[in-house]
This record gives structure tokens, sequence and C-alpha cells, in this order.
């Protein structure tokens, strides 16, 4: 009986009105992982990141990812204990990678270079080049943006990326 009253809002609103769907429901109740969906893609999206080369909001958004996988998988009780145990230091590794291509120091706090980031990413779908450069500014500003523009091939981003999109879409078994 407890059980039920305890579910009851969270079904009420799930069904109610058809205004809010469960996934909207359980991501602002914490239920919802945000980077699943993005780990999901993160090995077919630039797993080869080649193709990163002269697509600068696309690096960008690399960028951003693999800086939340990495903190997610030092930080994220969600994310800590995972099947391959080597993602941790893969996904060190390949920001260490990505910071290098792009000339960021490692003292930059993960926190500062994802907000950079998905911000540049915004400002960059608005075609904003100028809004991009302010917003790496955290991160070197109008030169991380060229640089974004001309990413090398980054082997073991591709490497962490593969692992991470791995660890999602492989259903857990007992559950």
């Amino acid at each position: 009986m407890k059980r039920l009253l305890l579910t009851l809002p969270l079904l009420l609103a799930a069904c109610g009105g058809g205004a809010t769907n469960f996934g909207d429901l359980a991501d602002r109740i914490g239920l919802s992982d945000p980077l699943r969906d993005p780990a999901r893609t993160a090995g077919f999206e630039f797993g080869q990141t080649e193709r990163l080369a002269g697509r600068p909001r696309e690096g960008a958004r690399a960028a951003a990812e693999i800086e939340a996988f990495a903190y997610a998988a030092e930080t994220d009780p969600a994310w800590t204990h995972p099947r391959d145990a080597a993602l941790l230091p893969k996904l060190q590794i390949a920001r260490r990678e990505f910071r290098t291509a792009l000339g960021l120091p490692a003292s930059v706090p993960p926190q500062v270079a994802i907000r950079a980031f998905a911000r540049a990413v915004d400002a960059l779908d608005r075609y904003d080049n100028a809004a991009a450069i302010a917003a790496l500014g955290p991160v070197g500003g109008a030169a991380t943006l060229e640089r974004l523009g001309n990413l090398p091939r980054m082997p073991r981003v591709e490497e962490a990326v593969q692992a991470v999109t791995i660890e999602v879409n492989t259903p857990q078994l007992g559950n």
C-alpha cells in the first residue's frame, strides 16, 4: 500500500492531460541520465574523429561530450561502476588527447570546459561566431574555435567513445 501511495503522484503526473510525458517527469526528478542518449550515439557520430575536420560545431560538441563522459565516470554514481573496468582510464586519456589537440591546459575544470563547449555549440547553431568565441573564452577563445575546425585524428578519443557506446548499449543481465 505504501509503495502505491509513493508512486501515485508519478503515475498521475505521467498520465495527466498529455502535457507531461514520463521522460520529462523523470528528468525533473532525477531519474534520467542526461548523458545516456549522447553516449548511445557518440561512437557513431564521432567515432572517426577525422570526420570532425572543418566542422567546428561538431568538434565543440564532441569536446563537450568527452569532457562530460570523463567527468561523469569520475564523479557520477550512475557512471562510476561500468562493466568495462577500463572505461574510466580510456575516458581520461581521451580527454587529455582532446585537450592537447585544442591547446587546453589540464588545470581547466571539467565543468568550465563542458559549459564553454556547450555554449559554443549553441552559438554555432545560430551561425554566431562572435558568440562562439565569447563562449570559448574560458578555454582559449578564438584560438580554440580555430582548432575545433582543424582537429586531427584522435585515436584515443575514438577508442573511448566506442567503449562508451558499447557500455550504454549493452543490456544488463538480471535487470
